[in-house]
């Protein structure tokens, strides 16, 4: 059913949104300020310590962009806790209490991948560590408890196995799953489930590029992804829950970063512009399926002017962790012309018939 997107409002000065909570909040941030927009109007909560040097250089978005000034994870789970990872800090954002965060731990790497914090049943939260990793050392998967009192390495990779992890996503279909996603290279790139919270781990996929993947996309029968490759020609992916057999669908121009499910169970994801033979377009689209694997453009921003990519960000469109409708759907963005540091709600229509759009 072809479909189309409309622009319903623009957020010029917000530069990433976080996490749409289970009672409709969204959270965002811009400069070191942690926000919340409730009822259509926003307000400053907290604000993240200041850091050094990155936060001497957040007075314009190309020096933003290169020192990495704007990145962070805010996270609020089932209990109401508000978790905050920046530079490496893990802090405890208490609202309307504490203005500044309390620092709880520190981890590897600066902070994790947009929309890669899963939850269990209990409101325990879950995150791998995501860095550069050279020297392929050893990496972490940490559970937070839910009163983000307590925490621990819920899971550690051994050196030299993977590069870091993508993300880890909870299963809606199957209450005690655990999904998570690793890379990068050959060899390193897996996608693993685990029942038992992290005691044990069922691992798929050889390694190679084609089990690279950030967002993970459920259905009742398969576990999907775009693949998130510069190095090969990506794809559509999906592996048969009941026998781990993998299906190869159609070729995807980009690397295949974010994504979300709707309300209405219309899968949305966004590709990204890199550098690498894997990459054969300037424009990161935005692309919709309803099962997953069969995805339709409908959407696209073009990658700005900045060079080098690599040290003034790739064109990446995100959106923020949580249910949203596909009719009240936001979305961040950097390295774009229109999307740069800023944020936008859209809404996702379909035509029915000669009815219209809706």
């Amino acid at each position: 059913m072809p479909m189309k997107l409309r622009i319903l409002e623009r957020y010029p000065r917000m530069t990433i949104l976080h996490h749409v909570d289970g009672d409709g909040q969204l959270w965002g941030t811009f400069h070191r300020h942690v926000c919340v927009r409730k009822d259509g109007s926003w307000q400053r909560v907290a604000q993240f310590p200041f850091h050094a040097p990155r936060d001497y250089f957040d007075f314009s978005r190309p020096t933003a962009r290169l020192f990495r000034a704007d990145k962070c994870n805010v996270y609020r789970n089932r209990l109401g806790a508000v978790l905050g990872i920046r530079a490496g800090q893990v802090y405890r954002i208490s609202v309307g209490v504490v203005p500044q965060p309390q620092p709880l731990f520190t981890i590897q790497g600066d902070c994790v991948l947009h929309g890669s914090i899963g939850e269990d049943a209990a409101g325990n939260v879950y995150f791998g560590e995501y860095f550069m990793n050279s020297e392929r050392g050893a990496v972490r998967i940490w559970r937070v408890a839910a009163a983000l009192d307590t925490w621990e390495i819920a899971y550690e990779f051994p050196a030299g196995s993977i590069r870091h992890v993508h993300g880890v996503y909870r299963d809606p279909y199957d209450e005690e799953g655990l999904w998570v996603a690793v890379g990068d290279f050959r060899g390193e790139c897996f996608i693993l489930r685990t029942k038992d919270a992290f005691k044990t781990l069922e691992r798929y996929g050889d390694g190679e590029q084609i089990w690279r993947a950030v967002k993970l996309f459920f259905t009742e029968d398969h576990v999907c992804w775009l693949t998130d490759s510069n190095l090969e020609l990506n794809h559509a992916c999906r592996m048969q829950r009941r026998t781990g057999k993998l299906e190869i669908g159609m070729d995807i121009a980009n690397s295949g970063w974010y994504g979300t499910t709707t309300r209405e169970g219309l899968h949305v994801a966004f590709t990204t512009v890199e550098k690498g033979p894997g990459i054969t377009s300037r424009f990161s689209e935005i692309l919709v399926s309803r099962d997953a694997f069969h995805w339709e453009s409908i959407y696209a921003f073009k990658k700005d002017w900045y060079r080098p990519v690599q040290l003034f960000k790739y064109g990446v469109v995100n959106c923020p962790s949580g249910l949203m409708s596909q009719h009240d759907l936001y979305i961040s963005g950097e390295g774009l012309v229109g999307l740069d540091g800023s944020s936008m709600r859209i809404d996702i229509m379909e035509r029915k018939g000669d009815q219209g759009w809706d």
